[in-house]
């Protein structure tokens, strides 16, 4: 399992660094990161990694657009992914415009992995709201890496 390529996409290089001491902390090596969705998918045709950890608000491209990109994508799709945010307003109120364009009431009771999924064209693997506790992230890590 540490010897899984891992590439993390946050637009904070604290989020960053944090998550890549914790997978150095449990031998993971080859580690690669990007800043934002755009930086993310041009590693990605180099460095296909065997686990994505992809936050979902950043600029130039969103979470939720690169990971829609990859689950579409051939050569990438069967990446597993551990989505992580901080944003559940965020996602709360994409849900309520959607909710307003289709003409329907906004159902922005429900957790924020459920409103994702409205989003996405595959569900991920993992879904960790920020602030992440390491042990819950390695769990994700360990859950994700043992499925088939």
């Amino acid at each position: 399992m540490t010897d899984t390529k891992v590439l993390i996409v946050d637009d904070e290089p604290e989020n960053i660094r944090y998550l890549r001491f914790i997978l150095e902390e449990n031998g993971f090596q080859q580690i690669r990161s990007a800043g934002n969705g755009e930086e993310g998918w041009e590693i990605l045709q180099e460095f296909i990694p065997g686990l994505l950890v992809l936050d979902l608000r950043m600029p130039k491209k969103s979470g939720i657009h690169l990971f829609n990109q990859i689950k579409q994508n051939w050569k990438f799709k069967s990446i597993p992914t551990i989505i992580l945010t901080g944003e559940s307003e965020f996602l709360k109120h994409l849900e309520a415009l959607r909710s307003f364009h289709e003409g329907r009431e906004p159902d922005t009771e429900k957790p924020p992995e459920a409103i994702f999924e409205h989003f996405v064209a595959a569900r991920p693997e993992a879904f960790l709201e920020k602030p992440i506790e390491p042990e819950a992230f390695m769990e994700a890590v360990r859950t994700v890496l043992s499925k088939p």
